[in-house]
């Protein structure tokens, strides 16, 4: 029996899941955030061990059983990132092939039916990321709006804000918005709350599913927001195709974070009709599985296993029921 173990560790949780060839989940752990850009290495480290040491008790093995692992994990974004968090392998006690990847790598191969396609993420941070059948890869950078990755909730919710300046000021539309955050934050008009996100007395990255509600009900202001959002994402996917020569081949286009799973209609119809584009035979599916299978499914394939698509939904069914069963420490 092959013995591989997959890793997805993000902000705000780890999972970690130990699985044979066949897609059987053998074990499932699961612990706090791993993305050592918000707590350091260390922090990072001990969560990652407490997960894989949750999967292995639970499937009753050792490290040294495992034939093959994956981590995908945030913060990866440098060879250095990498080199960082490597010692977590070894201290676990697991042996080579071991690969450390960026998250949207394994979010990838979790939504897709094959090795090759095209990921796109938005959630607190976008980024966008593509593998070909060849097994090339190629991704936006990953590290923020100012070096191009931009259509974030958190660019979401400060384009809302901009919006409500515009209106203040008489630049822009007015825009239900206006009324809509000061309801969320409990401030009695836009001046109040402009001064309690100047001053840091409110953040400015809570307003995301608030743009996908007021667009939702036709607001002008809030559905250019989304249009702009989804038409950007569109661009840096058929960017990311044309790199890995995907573009005039059917392939499929993941779409994976919070401001997918909000439902927006809005942004998700102008990021399809945008990267059509360049990528016409590209087709959009919504990341239902667990990104730790794409970790697992990307283990197998490193031992030469057969991945198929019973393979694949064995391992999605039994990882959603058992994050269903177990609450995140």
């Amino acid at each position: 029996m092959t013995i591989v173990l997959g890793v997805d560790g993000g902000g705000t949780k780890t999972h970690a899941a130990v699985a044979d060839e066949r897609g059987t989940l053998l074990g499932f752990g699961m612990s706090g955030p791993s993305n050592w850009e918000d707590g350091g290495f260390e922090s990072a480290s001990a969560a990652l061990k407490a997960a894989i040491r949750g999967a292995l008790d639970t499937a009753g093995l050792a490290a040294h059983q495992v034939e093959s692992s994956v981590f995908g994990l945030a913060g990866i974004d440098f060879p250095s990132d990498a080199q960082g968090m490597g010692g977590v392998a070894a201290a676990i006690g697991l042996d080579e092939p071991c690969r450390i990847l960026n998250d949207s790598f394994v979010a990838l191969r979790a939504g897709t039916n094959h090795p090759w396609g095209v990921v796109v993420i938005s959630g607190t941070g976008s980024v966008v990321a593509g593998r070909n059948p060849a097994g090339e890869t190629f991704r936006t950078l990953g590290v923020g709006a100012v070096f191009g990755d931009d259509a974030s909730a958190s660019e979401v919710s400060q384009a809302a804000l901009g919006a409500v300046a515009a209106d203040v000021l008489g630049r822009g539309p007015h825009t239900a918005l206006t009324d809509r955050l000061c309801e969320i934050t409990g401030t009695t008009g836009p001046m109040e709350l402009i001064e309690a996100v100047a001053r840091g007395r409110t953040s400015d990255a809570l307003f995301a599913p608030a743009v996908v509600e007021v667009a939702e009900r036709g607001d002008l202001a809030a559905r250019r927001i989304l249009e702009q959002a989804g038409a950007s994402l569109g661009d840096l996917a058929g960017h990311v195709a044309r790199r890995l020569s995907m573009d005039g081949s059917e392939f499929e286009l993941v779409l994976a974070g919070g401001m997918f799973r909000s439902g927006s209609r809005i942004m998700r119809a102008a990021l399809e009709a945008t990267v059509k584009r360049s990528a016409r035979f590209a087709f959009a599916v919504t990341l239902e599985a667990p990104p730790v299978v794409g970790a697992v499914l990307l283990a197998l394939e490193d031992t030469a296993a057969v991945v198929d698509a019973e393979c694949h939904a064995r391992l999605a069914v039994s990882s959603i029921e058992a994050l269903n069963r177990r609450p995140a420490s």
